[in-house]
C-alpha cells in the first residue's frame, strides 16, 4: 500500500511540470489518488474516521450556541507539546464554526489569526496563509456558510499537512480535539435547553469508539500521561453514558450528566502539563478541581 501511495504521488509530480493547462484536471486527479492512497494508508479514510463536515454538521442544531463557554476559553494558550496543540487547533475549529452560527464575525477573525498561530507550532502554517484570507474577506462580508466552509478546508489542509510528515497521531488529535469541543458545547446547550434532537446527536458512541481507539494507539510513554490517562477515562465514562440511551436520545437528567464529564474531559485537554506529561497545579486550584483532574503534584 504505501509503495502505490509513493508510486501515485511521484508520479502526480513529474507529470506536473510537463502537462499543459487543459491537462491540469489530470493532474489533480493523480494528486487526488496520492492523497487518498496516502490516507488509506495511514488509516485515515471515510470507513475508520469521522469526517470534519459531518462532524462541523452535526453542530448546527446546538443553538442557541453557548457563546460564554466558547468566550472563556483562552484562544491564545500555548502548549510544551504536539499533543495539545494539534487538539488545540481542533478545539478552535469547532469554536469558529460555532461562532459563525451565531454570527459574530469578529471573534471568528480572531480564532483565525489563533488558527494561524498554532499551525505555525505544529510547523505547517504556510499552508493558512491564503486560507486564512478567504476566511477573513468572508469575515468582512458577512458570508457565513462561506466562514463555515474555510473552516472545514483549514482543518483538511492541516491535516494533510499532517498526514505529508507522516505525523498520523497529530492528524487524528487534531480531530479528537475539534470533536471533543463540540461535543462539550452540544451537551452543554442540551443541558442548558433540553430538545431531543440535541440529544440524538450526544449518543453517538461510534465517534467515541473511533477516538478512544486513536487514544489507545498513542506511544506508550505518552498514553501513560496524566492527560491522555485522564482524558481517556473521561472519554470511556461518556461512552458508558451515551450507550445507556440505547440508540434513543439521552434523557435530561444524562445530558446533563454528560456536560459535566464534558467538561472535565476539555479540561484536562487544556490543562498545563510539565515536561514528562503531569498535571501542573494551577495556582489557587481548589481540592475539588485538583481531583477532578487527578493532579499527581497534589
Amino acid at each position: 500500500m504505501m509503495k502505490r501511495a509513493i508510486f501515485f504521488g511521484t508520479l502526480a509530480i513529474c507529470l506536473s511540470a510537463v502537462l499543459s493547462p487543459a491537462q491540469d484536471g489530470i493532474e489533480k486527479e493523480l494528486q487526488q489518488s496520492s492523497d487518498e492512497h496516502m490516507r488509506e494508508e495511514l488509516g485515515v479514510n471515510p470507513i475508520t474516521a469521522p469526517s470534519i463536515r459531518d462532524t462541523l454538521k452535526q453542530l448546527e442544531v446546538f443553538r442557541p450556541v453557548p457563546v460564554g463557554l466558547i468566550d472563556a476559553a483562552n484562544r491564545e494558550a500555548t502548549f510544551n507539546n504536539r499533543m495539545q496543540t494539534a487538539m488545540h487547533f481542533g478545539s478552535l475549529v469547532a469554536d469558529g464554526f460555532l461562532l459563525t452560527l451565531a454570527e459574530r464575525s469578529q471573534d471568528i477573525q480572531e480564532v483565525g489569526k489563533a488558527l494561524i498561530r498554532q499551525s505555525r507550532a505544529l510547523g505547517v502554517g504556510e499552508r493558512l496563509t491564503k486560507r486564512s484570507k478567504s476566511l477573513l474577506e468572508s469575515s468582512d462580508r458577512g458570508d457565513w456558510a462561506g466562514m463555515r466552509q474555510e473552516l472545514v478546508r483549514t482543518q483538511e489542509d492541516v491535516e494533510t499537512s499532517m498526514l505529508e510528515l507522516r505525523d498520523e497521531e497529530m492528524a487524528h488529535m487534531i480531530s479528537l480535539g475539534g470533536w471533543l469541543r463540540g461535543f462539550q458545547i452540544g451537551a452543554n446547550s442540551t443541558a442548558d435547553a433540553y430538545s431531543p434532537t440535541k440529544a440524538a446527536v450526544l449518543a453517538n458512541t461510534e465517534i467515541m469508539d473511533y477516538f478512544l481507539d486513536r487514544l489507545n494507539t498513542l506511544h506508550p510513554r505518552l498514553k501513560k500521561t496524566d492527560m491522555v490517562t485522564t482524558l481517556t477515562l473521561r472519554i470511556k465514562e461518556i461512552r458508558a453514558l451515551a450507550a445507556e440511551a440505547d440508540g434513543k436520545p439521552v434523557t435530561p437528567v444524562q445530558a446533563a450528566k454528560l456536560r459535566d464529564l464534558a467538561n472535565d474531559a476539555e479540561a484536562a485537554a487544556t490543562a498545563k502539563v510539565d515536561e514528562d506529561g503531569r498535571f501542573e497545579k494551577p495556582k489557587g486550584a481548589s481540592p475539588i478541581v485538583a481531583k477532578k483532574l487527578n493532579y499527581t503534584s497534589i
